[in-house]
């Protein structure tokens, strides 16, 4: 079994702003702090995340990371408003995902599993790609269906999208 966890791999989530007062705010990159994915021989996947890990790492400008546009205020408080008002971390501390098949496609693997979030299972699917040295997992979730409000602020003029990419990137063993 191949074992990876925030100190071998790197686990992001995408946030994306809309609303009338948009231009004022910024797109997210966040990062996972702690979690742990588990790969057995079939490639299999159990993957356990610490929701109460998330950590604002930069806003992000026409797809370049902005570390710069966020004092440290700023990333306080987006930290606070993601881990109580939007995850509810104290209450829902782990996201999980079990994989329930893995299927090659071509030069990519297609993954259906069970992801725990928020309270809620539901069944996803997503794919799994390689890129250099590491395999490339993007998932994309509409917060709703995990009972997830997404964040808004000025009577929703600012607000974030309801769809958020998750990316993993897992290396790929002797590269």
């Amino acid at each position: 079994m191949k074992r990876f966890d925030q100190s071998s791999a790197e686990c992001r989530i995408f946030t994306y702003k809309e609303g009338f007062l948009s231009p004022l705010a910024h797109d997210l990159s966040i990062n996972v702090g702690s979690f742990v994915v588990e790969l057995d021989d079939d490639n299999m996947i159990n993957a356990v995340f610490d929701a109460d890990s998330l950590r604002v790492d930069s806003a992000i400008i026409e797809g370049t990371d902005r570390p710069d546009l966020l004092s440290d205020a700023d990333r306080k408080e987006i930290d606070k408003s993601i881990l109580k008002d939007v995850l509810h971390a104290d209450t829902y501390r782990k996201i999980s995902f079990t994989s329930l098949s893995v299927q090659k496609e071509d030069s990519t693997h297609r993954v259906t599993g069970t992801l725990s979030l928020h309270g809620i299972e539901k069944v996803i699917t997503f794919t799994v790609r390689q890129e250099g040295k590491y395999r490339v997992a993007d998932a994309r979730l509409y917060m709703p269906d995990f009972g997830i409000k997404p964040f808004s602020a000025l009577f929703g003029a600012v607000r974030i999208k309801p769809d958020i990419l998750i990316r993993v990137m897992l290396p790929v063993e002797g590269e």
